[in-house]
């Protein structure tokens, strides 16, 4: 039983959904006697895993949101601070449902800040394209802001204060959330950004064939492209919406493939110019950004049992920087980067080899996106106050029966997630001592930057926060500044070794950006 009272508050914001509507969202129509709002709405259309319990019906008509606010009143006029959570899940899976309610509210909302979370259209209903201007491109896209948008508007009605929106994601939620920072459809909507797990600058952000993804697709479900984009949407609205929905995988080929089944992609109206010259022309928002200490380990549940690790390590850091990329500097780079992981030189353990590998994955995967966006956001913005962090506390009995498969246990994909709502979204858990003084710790500071911009806080906020270690910003000076959370938070100035920062460098020299 909890000691204290909160509103919880389910509302429905969009119109139904004709099956595979391919449209802008609407309005919902308005009505007249009290709605009850006092459970989630359907999720998004998708396939569930076998490990996954399914928790909740699916729709197509599954635009809806959250509101979890205190029912104390606010101490400034203008009311709480809003935090507004978009969920991942690979653009084609998960819900606002296992991130839960009574957590959110017993560990953010007591924290005097409003909590929204949302659903949206996922994986092929939310990023099908045909290549032209016959439907909208990016319509999950077009959801979410349809949603911050109402937030906006409405966000008085909850005591929540409509100029000072933070808005939060993770992993595929983290690149959404960052794409909304710079985009001119919805960058103008919100103050603050925390891309936590995934953000725009990860390899996997944007989509590099989508309209192949959408014709392999069609062509699975007997519905070919015959090169008429009209009458191929026309024979595709005919096809159950459940025929669309597609699963998140993740395998041992990952660092090889980093490719999402399907995902954003540019366009002429949400994002209709290059990464980097609409962070150029975005306003500056304080950020928060980071991931997981081992992120490649959720990769690493097959193919870590080679004879010669030497070889995997090798081959994997070849994928990252490639001899296309550099083919009279591959070798020599590569050389340097390994020099960064491990000392080839000397004799090592079976978990020294398996971590130095599973690091490699989690390089290709998020680590340098992170250091990335550093990089970029600092350069479009030089002002711009940055929090980098790597979350490096967990709990041993938090993966269930895929224990028994890892390598080795750490910290790992939405381990930090976990953390910030109170709820372990992967296997069930029952938090310990210690897992609720780390949920209060990254609580605290979630919701004082939520609150300020600032994660250490202000005023009595910034005595409640139980570290002795103030966390400073990264800037160009030291773009790996950034903050150890764990039951004592502490500053570094050095992130993984500077590997991140010696591949994010090479990479950004190499790349060239689309010409759109």
């Amino acid at each position: 039983m909890l000691d204290f009272k909160l509103d919880r508050k389910q509302t429905l914001i969009m119109s139904q959904a004709t099956l595979f509507a391919l449209q802008m969202p609407q309005p919902h129509p308005k009505w007249t006697e009290v709605k009850e709002t006092k459970a989630f709405g359907p999720r998004g259309v998708q396939k569930d895993s076998l490990l996954i319990p399914k928790i909740a019906p699916q729709s197509e008509d599954n635009l809806t949101l959250n509101i979890f606010t205190p029912v104390w009143k606010p101490k400034n006029e203008k009311g709480f601070a809003v935090l507004f959570y978009i969920h991942g899940g690979g653009f084609v899976s998960d819900s606002a449902h296992k991130y839960g309610d009574l957590s959110i509210s017993k560990h953010l909302v007591t924290k005097d800040v409003v909590v929204v979370t949302i659903q949206y259209r996922l994986g092929f209903l939310g990023f099908w394209t045909t290549g032209d201007d016959t439907i909208p491109d990016n319509l999950a896209f077009h959801d979410m802001t349809f949603a911050l948008r109402w937030v906006k508007e409405n966000i008085h009605l909850f005591n929540g204060d409509a100029d000072n929106i933070t808005l939060m994601g993770q992993s595929a939620g983290g690149a959404s959330v960052d794409f909304m920072s710079i985009s001119p459809v919805s960058r103008d909507l919100f103050h603050k950004v925390i891309p936590m797990g995934g953000n725009a600058s990860c390899n996997w952000a944007i989509h590099s064939s989508p309209l192949l993804s959408c014709r392999n697709h069609a062509h699975g479900i007997g519905v070919g492209d015959e090169m008429d984009s009209l009458d191929w949407i026309e024979k595709l609205r005919q096809v159950p919406a459940d025929k669309f929905g597609s699963a998140l995988e993740i395998n041992g080929d990952t660092i090889k493939n980093p490719e999402l089944v399907i995902g954003p992609k540019y366009d002429s109206i949400f994002l209709p110019k290059s990464i980097k010259e609409l962070r150029s022309e975005s306003p500056v928002k304080p950020r928060l950004v980071g991931c997981a200490k081992s992120e490649g380990l959720i990769m690493c549940l097959t193919g870590m049992g080679s004879k010669q690790p030497i070889h995997k390590v090798q081959d994997s850091i070849s994928v990252i920087l490639s001899e296309r990329l550099f083919p009279l500097k591959a070798r020599e780079y590569q050389e340097m980067a390994i020099e960064k992981l491990i000392d080839v030189g000397t004799e090592h353990s079976k978990e020294e080899w398996q971590r130095a590998i599973c690091e490699l994955k989690g390089d290709s995967f998020l680590n340098v996106g992170v250091q990335k966006n550093v990089l970029d956001v600092l350069e479009a913005a030089p002002q711009t106050p940055i929090f980098l962090y790597s979350f490096d506390y967990y709990n041993p009995k938090a993966y269930g029966i895929l224990g028994w498969k890892l390598p080795f246990k750490d910290a790992t994909h939405c381990t930090d997630i976990s953390y910030v709502v109170g709820n372990h979204i992967v296997m069930p858990l029952d938090f310990n001592e210690d897992d609720y003084k780390m949920i209060e710790i990254t609580t605290r500071f979630w919701t004082n930057f939520a609150k300020y911009g600032d994660p250490n806080g202000e005023g009595a906020d910034a005595d409640a926060v139980e570290s002795e270690q103030k966390w400073e910003p990264a800037t160009q000076e030291n773009p790996q500044t950034h903050l150890s959370l764990s039951l004592q938070p502490t500053l570094h100035q050095e992130y993984k070794q500077g590997r991140p920062l010696f591949l994010a460098q090479l990479l950004r020299e190499a790349y060239q950006p689309p010409n759109l």
